[in-house]
């Protein structure tokens, strides 16, 4: 009998995303400098030629470790916020009869992605840190007490944190929708009421990766905004910005409209295993639990 999730599917999500940022780490150093050290490097393949050169092989992998302590509960907060608040706003004017509809999910969608970045924010600060400049804390338990002694522990929690969640709505918001929108769409063409497709995990790999690609696109100004805010005045940075709006302003003025997707290819090149990774692992191991796969 398949069951609806529950806590299972925050095991689901952390498990999936842990294995899946593992998989790609190297590719998301690639991303995380490019983003902050704009111009520093002509392409992708001087930031990762330089970065081996510099650092070793090991480079590559450099945050990987924090970043798994990070995305695994972000992700399982994530994925279980979004059920739950899948069947909540169903139950409220948004959804129909109790089930959740296209302006539910989006909804449901852009909130999970608010709650899982508000709630694991200071463990992203550290790792970003750490990952693009290197040797800055000793470690993560470091980075938390140096932030804290330096900036005050509320820094922990609100450096960059409107940014982060500027950031949160539109990609959670659009990737998680459109990945449910794609699953209904897949399971309920061509078929009668009642009589859905079957999904798998297979098919759970490109609907992943073009997910993730089109909040990707939507969200990346923002992104930006929000990796500048993190590491300015780290590493010889000068510090530049006084929120999210400023720093978006600023790069338009001085680098250009075009200055705000600084990066977006290797965040592209990045996320497209990732997102087919991740959202494939992840209902393979809601399968394996008894869980609905379900849109």
């Amino acid at each position: 009998m398949v069951k609806q999730a529950g806590w299972e599917s925050a095991v689901a999500g952390g498990l999936g995303a842990a294995f899946s940022r593992t998989c790609i780490a190297p590719l998301e150093r690639l991303r995380m400098q490019m983003i902050a050290d704009p111009g520093k490097y002509s392409g992708m393949h001087e930031c990762i030629t330089t970065i081996w050169k510099t650092e070793g092989i090991r480079g590559l992998w450099r945050g990987n470790s924090i970043n798994v302590y990070r995305i695994a509960p972000q992700s399982g907060i994530g994925f279980f916020c979004k059920d739950f608040y899948k069947v909540k706003f169903g139950q409220t004017p948004l959804g129909r009869n109790g089930k959740p509809t296209v302006l539910s999910l989006a909804v449901s969608s852009a909130t999970s992605g608010i709650t899982m970045m508000t709630l694991t924010y200071p463990l992203d600060l550290v790792r970003t840190r750490m990952t693009t400049t290197p040797g800055v804390y000793k470690g993560m338990i470091d980075g938390f007490q140096q932030i804290a002694k330096k900036e005050g522990v509320l820094a922990l929690f609100t450096k960059g944190l409107t940014a982060a969640n500027m950031f949160a709505v539109p990609y959670y918001g659009t990737s998680f929708f459109a990945l449910d929108m794609m699953k209904r769409y897949y399971a309920t063409f061509g078929r009668r009421p009642g009589n859905e497709r079957a999904l798998n995990p297979l098919i759970s790999l490109p609907m992943g990766a073009i997910a993730n690609m089109m909040g990707c696109a939507v969200a990346f100004p923002f992104q930006t905004a929000w990796k500048r805010i993190q590491v300015q005045g780290l590493g010889g940075r000068p510090i530049l910005y006084t929120g999210p709006l400023m720093c978006i302003r600023t790069i338009v003025r001085d680098e250009g409209f075009f200055g705000l997707f600084n990066g977006l290819r290797a965040n592209l090149v990045k996320l497209i295993p990732t997102g087919a990774i991740q959202f494939g692992a992840v209902d393979q191991i809601k399968i394996w639990m008894g869980l609905s796969i379900k849109g």
